[in-house]
């Protein structure tokens, strides 16, 4: 009967159990004083069973044609389930310690089967609630491998013993996917268990998206660098242990690898001779370039961190800004010296920020044309006429990085989309090689942004100022006088625009990229120059009031009215402008052209007024001096506030 029981120990699928329970073998054959005994013992198989189970049913065993496990529960699961099996050997050494007891001894009691198992029930209690915690919470990868660590903290010895024994092999997985990461750039997780995805932007089948790409990445048609930024932190799985902080230095590091790896690709791709491109495939190896033989030693830095006993959360941090200090490093050399990163910053500065004045008021000529020229005609060929305002300025060369494009909207414009032409400019940049990671795709956009603000500001300076051209030519060529309202109104909306300008091109941009190539110029680190890049294009972004994360990517940034009434405002302002240069040059004025004029200058007063209340509001909160500086032009002595009834104390 002991002996019996002793292999019923050892039984996952619970068949010797139910031999016991399911007859009335109890009552016959077990003595009423050793009944409760036999119970007991039986509770402490049941749970040893309820584990062996789980390690079975993640696929931890071969099946009986002796084919892989079945990864499909994820491989950091069945690294738990290895884990688990490790811990239980001290169960199962015990029952074959009992069995070759039993067989030596004639008498043996349940009582001593009993006692010794017993020792063993707190672990097998503990084993069974931490599967049933899982299980419940549905923990997997990195997140399971987090309440893993939580458990490891645990007063009884005999218990963190154990703990450790089943994260031995869950940490491995882990540490093992952060090096192939930080080194290699490859992420093999189909099951989205690591904290760093892959997300495709094109992939039909969503479950494929956590897949690494790496390989896809070299052959596919779509440009190298698009494949980095679709990397990015799966906070689903970012373990508590990691901040978000250590997370993106992470994700920096995998992808400067990809940068390096992508090199070969660019250069290929650029090269049409095919010999030379073999040559160089075999000649050069750009992980090597990165690590400069290091990469063996990096790599033995992170998988030693899975043989320390507990989660070492400082050794991990410091392993991982070792890294990313040596990358960085390696980085700023080659985007300084190398790629001269100084006059990339100039020609970002001449083009998206319109730095060129001189360029951007002849590609204004061109792209509106003679005064004579019907308003719907002006925008025909925006990209001819910035190609033709380059080859006038004689600066073709500095634009072979730069290329302009003009998305239409297909439906007919209205009062809700303001300046549909210019907001569908789009500048693109060709940066050279390791600048993937400063200019991506988001840091772009925002460029743009900027670009198309300035744009519609400059070429509104420039209709208004036709406007004045073409009422003086007027007055000295026919016999009438001119006409005060438009003047003034002209006036007005000309000192707007003006000031408007200033503020932008002298109080904000200047200001924030002085500050940014001073980062540059003391020969930074790559993470300082990213940094210092994000926070420039995040005071620029805030100070222009085009901030706003609900329309973050668009290209019509109409849509921060909502978030940014000052930004709406302005918007307003410049559809006056808009529509006064619209009026006052077409061949066929209106009928009612006094009475428009009219309106235009009292909803300029309105606008105008309202404009101002907003900033003394903001100034008022914030401790912003340009702003204080654009209060002072816009509203100088109280001009507008003063007509208009504008709270002006706080100014």
């Amino acid at each position: 009967m002991i002996q019996d029981l002793l292999n019923a120990c050892q039984s996952p699928e619970g068949l010797g159990i139910r031999s016991f329970t399911d007859t009335t073998v109890i009552e016959h054959f077990i003595h009423p004083c050793e009944r409760h005994i036999f119970l007991n013992i039986l509770k402490i198989i049941k749970v040893h069973q309820e584990v062996a189970q789980f390690t079975q049913s993640v696929g931890s065993q071969k099946n009986t044609l002796g084919q892989l496990p079945d990864l499909s529960d994820g491989y950091y699961l069945l690294n738990l389930a290895k884990g688990i099996e490790v811990a239980l050997e001290d169960y199962h050494a015990e029952i074959r310690r009992l069995e070759k007891y039993c067989s030596e001894n004639e008498r043996t009691s349940l009582s001593y089967v009993h006692d010794a198992l017993q020792v063993k029930l707190p672990v097998l209690v503990f084993l069974r609630n931490l599967i049933m915690e899982i299980q419940v919470r549905k923990l997997r990868g990195c997140a399971m491998l987090y309440n893993l660590h939580q458990q490891s903290e645990h007063g009884d010895i005999q218990l963190e013993r154990v703990i450790r024994k089943i994260m031995k092999p869950v940490k491995y997985a882990f540490f093992s996917s952060l090096a192939h990461w930080l080194l290699f750039g490859v992420i093999d997780d189909v099951h989205t268990e690591f904290f760093i995805k892959f997300t495709s932007n094109d992939s039909v089948d969503g479950s494929l998206c956590s897949k690494s790409a790496s390989s896809s990445v070299m052959s596919a048609d779509k440009t190298p660098e698009d494949y980095i930024w679709q990397y990015e932190i799966n906070l689903d799985q970012l373990p508590g242990f990691l901040s978000s902080i250590v997370a993106e230095k992470v994700l920096f590091v995998g992808q400067t690898v990809l940068v390096f790896k992508m090199r070969k690709n660019v250069t290929a791709k650029n090269n049409t001779d095919q010999l030379a491109v073999k040559l160089a495939e075999l000649s050069r190896d750009d992980i090597y370039e990165l690590w400069n033989g290091r990469e063996s030693e990096f790599f033995q830095m992170v998988l030693d961190l899975s043989n320390d006993e507990t989660i070492n959360v400082f050794r991990i941090e410091n392993v991982i800004n070792d890294i990313k200090k040596y990358v960085s490093m390696r980085l700023s050399e080659i985007a300084v010296n190398e790629v001269d990163l100084e006059s990339q910053m100039g020609l970002i500065k001449d083009f998206y920020l319109l730095g060129r004045g001189e360029f951007y008021l002849e590609f204004c000529c061109q792209m509106i044309g003679t005064m004579e020229t019907y308003r719907e005609e002006r925008f025909k060929n925006i990209t001819r006429s910035f190609e033709l305002a380059a080859t006038v300025m004689g600066i073709s060369d500095d634009l072979d990085h730069f290329a302009l494009s003009c998305q239409r909207s297909i439906s007919e414009p209205d009062e809700s989309s303001d300046f549909h032409i210019l907001q569908g400019l789009n500048l693109k940049y060709t940066y050279e090689w390791p600048l993937n990671l400063l200019f991506s795709p988001k840091a772009i956009e925002r460029y743009n942004k900027i670009f198309r603000f300035l744009l519609i500001i400059r070429t509104f300076q420039y209709e208004i100022q036709r406007v004045w051209a073409k009422q003086t030519w007027k007055a000295k060529t026919l016999p009438a006088p001119l006409d005060n309202k438009i003047i003034n109104l002209r006036n007005h909306l000309m000192f707007f625009l003006n000031n408007m300008q200033y503020y932008i091109q002298v109080d904000v941009l200047e200001s924030q990229f002085s500050i940014l190539m001073n980062v540059i110029k003391s020969k930074a680190d790559f993470e300082e120059i990213q940094r210092a890049h994000t926070i420039f294009l995040a005071n620029v972004l805030s100070q222009c009031f085009l901030l706003s994360d609900s329309n973050e990517g668009q290209k019509n940034t109409t849509g921060c009215q909502s978030q940014n009434p000052i930004y709406g405002t302005l918007l307003k302002l410049f559809s006056i402008c808009d529509k006064f240069a619209h009026i006052t040059q077409t061949k066929d004025p209106p009928d009612n052209f006094m009475g428009e004029i009219d309106d235009l200058n009292e909803r300029f007063g309105v606008q105008i007024a309202s404009l101002i209340q907003l900033l003394v509001d903001v100034k008022s909160a914030s401790s912003l001096g340009p702003l204080s500086q654009l209060l002072l032009r816009l509203d100088f002595n109280h001009w507008f506030s003063a007509n208009h009834n504008v709270s002006a104390s706080s100014k």
